[in-house]
This record gives structure tokens, sequence and C-alpha cells, in this order.
């Protein structure tokens, strides 16, 4: 029999080809992730990797093997969430992932330690990806706060609305003195943003091109983006680096308006709706450790 921690290693081996960055995945050290697969190509009597100094890359026994070694695992998983189901536990690793940590902030930090305390066997791996989730590589339970678009790109995903939520243009005082405030979405092209990097396009500014418009395709103009960021929107636009997305609900834009460290512009052209969502996937037996965290997190959205 192949033990499923070898397996394990070798799969994330084969997903990084990095032995140190699979190591980080399991949380051992890349001299014990190294043996295990060596162990393993022992066993099999064929090299699974072409090793060098740049580089680690598959043979192609072990391409071959890659695809069976899923398959195991898949089926190990499987016979381990029906064990769970019949015997109505809440254990096992929960993976999480999303692309923004403001949703994290707002929608899960708050509330985990009161989830602890409910599901102290549940162990949870919060993750984030600064560009687009890949569900066949990101192998997640959850896809938490993501708009519609992986609903759309993968409709066997099984999706719940988590809130609904307005996106505004916000800018600090002393930019507004240097730039000008603009009054409508043309008087917007002398002006800068802090956009993502990973954003598409990555100077595009949310706004309607009409005042007060309900519809639900995302408008937006293109501007001059000197700073790109993967977080610290807000923080970089206090200090009056350019305009800035943000949900209006987001706790840090409501403080820094309170303060009056940063302005709301254009507020009649803000996108009005943007929803977010909680994915997971449809399985014909659901693990109990899933619908655990569904449950919990989605009897708190009257407090987002």
């Amino acid at each position: 029999m192949f033990k499923t921690e070898t397996l394990t290693a070798f799969i994330l081996v084969a997903k990084h080809r990095s032995f140190t960055l699979a190591a980080n995945a399991q949380k051992q050290t890349p001299m014990a992730i190294s043996k295990q697969v060596s162990q393993l190509e022992k066993r099999l009597g064929a090299p699974l990797f072409e090793r060098s100094t740049r580089k680690i890359k598959l043979t192609q026994f072990g391409d071959e093997f890659l695809i069976r070694a899923q398959k195991i695992l898949q089926q190990h998983d499987s016979l381990s969430h029906w064990l769970e189901s019949r015997e109505g536990k809440f254990t096992g690793t929960l993976k999480v992932i999303a692309q923004d940590i403001q949703t994290y902030d707002e929608t899960i930090f708050p509330w985990l330690a009161e989830f602890h305390r409910l599901y102290p066997d549940i162990e949870l791996m919060i993750d984030m990806k600064e560009n687009i989730i890949d569900v066949d590589e990101d192998h997640h339970d959850i896809y938490w706060g993501i708009s519609d678009y992986l609903g759309i790109k993968y409709p066997n995903l099984k999706q719940r609305l988590l809130w609904q939520a307005k996106l505004g243009i916000f800018a600090a005082p002393d930019y507004l003195a240097k730039f000008g405030t603009p009054n409508t979405p043309d008087e917007l092209a002398k002006h800068q943003m802090i956009s993502h990097p990973h954003q598409q396009p990555s100077n595009a500014l949310v706004v309607n091109k009409t005042a007060n418009s309900q519809q639900s395709e995302m408008e937006y103009v293109l501007l001059n983006a000197p700073i790109k960021s993967v977080a610290g929107h807000s923080k970089l636009a206090v200090q009056g680096l350019g305009l800035i997305n943000a949900l209006v609900d987001n706790l840090d834009i409501k403080s820094y308006v309170a303060n009056q460290e940063l302005v709301p512009v254009l507020e009649e052209y803000w996108y009005s709706s943007v929803d977010l969502y909680i994915y997971y996937h449809q399985v014909k037996l659901e693990q109990p450790k899933v619908r655990a965290f569904i449950d919990f997190f989605l009897s708190k959205r009257k407090h987002w």
C-alpha cells in the first residue's frame, strides 16, 4: 500500500515544482519532503522527477503516476468524508481562499473565535490569492467573497449570496486640493488612481457613466495608476497618492471618512451593487465541516 502522506508530498512537489514550496504547504522541512519522495521512487523502482539546480521536472513516468496518485487520494478523501458524515463529526482541515484581505476583515475574522469554540476540531487554513483563482489548481473547500465570475467559469460550483455592497470612490483632501474635485466622470481624465496589479485592466476605476444608474453591468474609466498594490489602498489614499475604489461599508473607510482623512467623490456615480458569494463544491455527500462553516457564516450576514 501507498501511504497517503507520501503521495501528498509527491503531488505537492509536482504542483509547485519545488521541494521548498511543497514543504511550506505541509509545514515540514524540504529534507522531509525529499525523503518521502525518494522512498516513493525506491518503492516504484523509477524516478519521478528530473532534478537540476534550476528546476524540477516530472519524468514521463512521473507524469503518468501523478494522474493515478491523484485518483488514489481522491478516493481516500471520499472514504474519509463518508465516514465523517455517518458519524456526524465536525473534524478535519477546512481550506478557505479569497482574493481580498478586506473580505476576510469584514466577514470572517470577527467571528473566528466563536466558530472555533463551536467546532474546536475543525482546523481552518485561510489563504489568499491576488490573481484569478483557478479551481482546478487551487484545491480548497470554500472560495470566499468572489464575485459572480467564479460561478460563471465553474457552473458546477454551488454558490450562496453573502452580501451586497456599494463600491465607492474616495480620495484624501490633499489629493483633491492638488488635482481638483471631479463633478462628472468626464473630469477624471486628469486624475490618477491606486489600483490592484492583478485587476483587469489594472488601471480601471469603477464608476457609472450616468448619475444614479442602477444598471448591473460594471462600467469604468482608465486612469494613470502610478501605484499598484495588492493591499493597503485606503492607507495609500490617505497619503494623497490617488483615487481608490472601496466598499462603502468597509470599517477603515468609515473611520477615515469620519475623521475627514478621506472624502467621498462622485457619489451619484457610484456602482451600487457588488455581490459577494460563498462558493463550494457540489458533491453527492456533503462534508459536515463544510456544512458547519457555511451555515455558521451565512447566519452572520445580518451583522455585515
